[in-house]
């Protein structure tokens, strides 16, 4: 089923014959095409496609989702310069960003990462990425988030257009979940700011963090509440709290963002604004962002990984996911 411009498509599956007789016709009728085409999966699903192309996989760029997509945001900027870099040709991909393994908290910004890409890409030139989705290991709401963010489903051999398909999603709107434990407050103006990275140092050094992870949080938590005194009002709160392996800082104004993909596409060099949380999207393994009713909360999540810490090779998964303080 061909539509002009993104043709953004899910592929539901079960199992791996499912999900290569979803996935290989796909790629290689863009080779066919002459597309150039590129992959971002799992190291294990990368293997099982390269298997099964032989030859025909040295034409294919593939990335790890593991590295690439360990913040969903990054993503973004991924398929946005892949097109880019393409003169106007038609090129397509393969992008399996939801996996079992990533947290509730991620597999969130997932669901808002698939629903920016419509609005990126709405007036691109005719370009295709195929969404794989495991429907054996992911929960049914994962299911009917990739309905509503997707033109097409494919399941079992049909390609069908979405019913649920939301045109206009309200991709910074709602609430983030609340604190898993009682968190450090800090109450900032422009004269605290010091404060606020002194606080945030010694908060990642409390829980063990390794010197560059300190380093990180601190940089992207300063950041923001450098943009909360310029845009926010004038003053902010940061709470800082330790949550599934994570230490967690959120950072809450009265200022108001207007641009969903704010933080998300590389910032020109004439740009102004926006470099800011391009910046900490970069920094942390999660950035969720929420803004409305005069409130905005941005939440950070950096990994408590210690010196020596392994990443693992996951179904999907970002390193955070696996790391344990």
């Amino acid at each position: 089923m061909e539509h002009a411009g993104f043709q953004h498509q899910a592929l539901i599956y079960e199992g791996a014959d499912e999900y290569l007789a979803g996935t290989i016709p796909f790629l290689r009728d863009g080779l066919e095409a002459g597309e150039p085409a590129l992959v971002a999966v799992c190291r294990a699903r990368a293997r099982l496609l390269e298997g099964e192309l032989g030859r025909e996989a040295e034409r294919i760029r593939f990335l790890p989702i593991e590295e690439v997509g360990r913040n969903p945001a990054l993503l973004v900027s991924l398929w946005r310069d892949f097109v880019d870099r393409s003169g106007g040709r038609s090129v397509r991909a393969v992008g399996e960003a939801v996996g079992s393994r990533r947290s509730p908290a991620a597999l969130a910004e997932c669901r808002r990462y698939d629903a920016l890409l419509n609005l990126v890409f709405g007036r691109a030139p005719t370009w295709s990425l195929l969404c794989p989705f495991d429907a054996r290991a992911l929960p049914d709401d994962e299911l009917e988030a990739a309905a509503r963010s997707h033109r097409l489903i494919s399941r079992e051999g049909q390609t069908e257009a979405s019913a649920a398909f939301e045109q206009e999603p309200d991709t910074l709107g709602g609430q983030l979940p609340s604190p898993a434990e009682s968190p450090e407050v800090v109450r900032f103006g422009l004269e605290e700011l010091s404060e606020v990275r002194r606080r945030v140092a010694a908060a990642g050094e409390r829980v063990g963090m390794d010197p560059r992870g300190v380093a990180d949080l601190v940089t992207a938590a300063s950041e923001l509440a450098a943009n909360s005194v310029i845009h926010g009002g004038g003053s902010g709160t940061v709470r800082l709290w330790h949550e599934g392996g994570s230490l967690l800082a959120e950072v809450e104004d009265h200022g108001r963002i207007e641009e969903p993909l704010v933080g998300c596409l590389r910032p020109g060099l004439e740009q102004e604004g926006g470099r800011g949380l391009w910046l900490v999207n970069q920094l942390c393994e999660l950035v969720q962002i929420r803004s409305g009713d005069g409130v905005t909360v941005v939440r950070l999540h950096v990994p408590v990984r210690l010196r020596g810490d392994q990443q693992g090779d996951g179904d999907g998964a970002t390193p955070g996911d696996f790391a344990r303080a």
